[in-house]
């Protein structure tokens, strides 16, 4: 009976903990849920219990949290009724694996031995989270998907991100988290209370401090951007009888660009097809465009000797074009398609045998200003995305945040948009086919914003920014081996104890 009590409390603690991403972003409710979590997981549960509870609080935070997979795989994707719920259920079920892992190796490794100490306890968990963290943005090609450190984006540890990007942001959050719980416990020796107080005072003083420091240095040639959300419905766009219309709500919603305009971005796909079918439709408007001297950006497909490709290319002027290096597994292609040749099957999602891209990855020069690219999923790679800097001055991420339906993930996107932001102290520009299209700056704050089903162009002034944050040096690296030292430490005076 107890022990169901505790899964309960882990279902719902995992299940409130999405309330703490967008767009709830109740960031306060991030470490209560953790601290939670982590007391269920106490010396007198045993280590296979802690997995149920880890596995139980994973189910509640995963089912909740990416329940949008659903409304990608069925209504967009094709899939049955039973189809779209037996494969989110599986991605649910594999991601709960994580947290279930974290669990149970914790308990193992401290079951007796280190009952005493606090902090070591603290660090050691969090570093076990982090390398789950950092392990599920691998595996199979990776799906960092509402990692705990989003929450605090806005939060007061949010100012970590320049530093330690994200993942050291859900490192220092659960750390935290888990001193503030076990400061409730009694027994505890007077300095080891000592040190949890002193650590829990430490961590928020130097966020504070950080987020006063600036890590970029403004150019002052502004870059003056308009966005256009043409809101095409995702059953829509990929329809042939739709191409000619959907073209003319672009370049429609375009010709009215303000005089000092240097760019127009369109979203992810917003030309539904290769490149070269539609140059004879648009070339009136790119001759307009030019004539102005404004540069447009679109979203498309692009096809050569190599393969096929979800690209962003310049309409005009140069034809500068970007290949989407990071492609979205089983959405854009088939990994390990030996094993998996059943699942094309099950869905049909247009263009899903696509080529990663094969350019150089670097900034894109439009009218002197190096824009740093990506396509939809790849804002979410941090660490891929620092190849782009220094060099790159104004970050552009278009999307097709369609495929999530009228669920909470176009929100969440658009908060690891922010993270980015915050991470190498870059102005972001992001355009969406549905919402939500955005123009937000160096330290992640939104200043326009284009809401979910809605039609319409933005415009606004950016301001490109130079320098180097730590993160785009350093990357993952530090926190990363940081938390697996740790770990080895754990593990090797388990081992000596147990040999005492």
């Amino acid at each position: 009976m107890k022990n169901c009590m505790y899964l309960l409390l882990a279902l719902v603690a995992g299940s409130a903990m999405t309330l703490s991403f967008a767009p709830y972003e109740l960031w306060w409710l991030a470490p209560v849920c953790l601290g939670c979590f982590y007391a269920l997981i106490q010396p007198q549960v045993h280590a296979k219990h802690a997995a149920g509870i880890g596995f139980a609080f994973g189910l509640g935070y995963f089912g909740f949290g990416i329940s949008w997979v659903y409304n990608s795989l069925h209504v967009f994707g094709g899939a049955s009724v039973p189809a779209g719920i037996f494969l989110t259920a599986l991605l649910v079920v594999k991601m709960s694996l994580y947290p279930a892992i974290v669990a149970y190796v914790f308990r193992r490794l401290t079951r007796v031995q280190f009952a005493r100490m606090t902090v070591f306890n603290a660090a050691m968990f969090a570093a076990l989270w982090v390398i789950g963290e950092l392990l599920r943005a691998k595996i199979m090609g990776g799906f960092p998907w509402i990692l705990v450190g989003y929450s605090q984006t806005m939060g007061p540890l949010g100012s970590f991100a320049p530093v330690t990007g994200v993942y050291g942001i859900s490192f220092f959050l659960l750390f935290w988290s888990v001193l503030l719980t076990t400061l409730s416990v009694p027994t505890q020796p007077i300095i080891t209370r000592i040190g949890s107080i002193v650590c829990l005072v430490l961590v928020p003083v130097v966020a504070i401090g950080l987020n006063t420091l600036s890590f970029s240095t403004p150019t002052f040639n502004p870059l003056h951007v308009r966005i256009v959300q043409a809101n095409i419905p995702q059953e829509m766009k990929f329809s042939r009888e739709r191409l000619q219309n959907s073209l003319q709500q672009y370049t429609t919603l375009s010709l009215d660009a303000p005089e000092e305009t240097n760019l127009i971005l369109w979203p992810e796909t917003a030309i539904p097809t290769y490149f070269q079918n539609a140059e004879n439709a648009i070339l009136p408007f790119v001759q307009q465009m030019d004539a102005r001297g404004i540069d447009v950006l679109s979203g498309g497909f692009y096809a050569d000797d190599t393969g096929n490709y979800n690209s962003v290319r310049q309409l005009g002027g140069g034809k500068a074009l970007y290949q989407k290096r990071h492609l979205v597994p089983f959405g854009e292609y088939i990994p390990f398609r030996f094993i998996f040749k059943w699942f094309e099957g099950l869905v049909n999602i247009p263009d899903h045998d696509l080529t990663p891209g094969s350019i150089p990855f670097e900034p894109m020069v439009i009218q002197d200003f190096p824009l740093g690219l990506s396509i939809c999923y790849e804002d979410v790679f941090g660490e891929e995305m620092r190849a782009l800097l220094p060099q790159a001055q104004v970050l552009v991420n278009v999307s097709n945040d369609a495929w999530f339906g009228d669920s909470f993930a176009p929100h969440q996107h658009e908060q690891k948009a922010r993270m980015r932001a915050r991470e190498f102290s870059r102005p972001m520009v992001r355009a969406t086919n549905t919402g939500v299209s955005s123009f937000i700056d160096e330290k992640g704050m939104v200043f326009g914003r284009i809401l979910h089903n809605q039609q319409g162009v933005l415009d606004r002034t950016l301001m490109p920014q130079t320098g180097q944050t730590w993160y785009a040096k350093t990357g993952n690296w530090p926190i990363g081996i940081f938390s697996i030292l740790l770990v080895m430490l754990a593990t090797h005076l388990h081992i000596r104890r147990c040999r005492v």
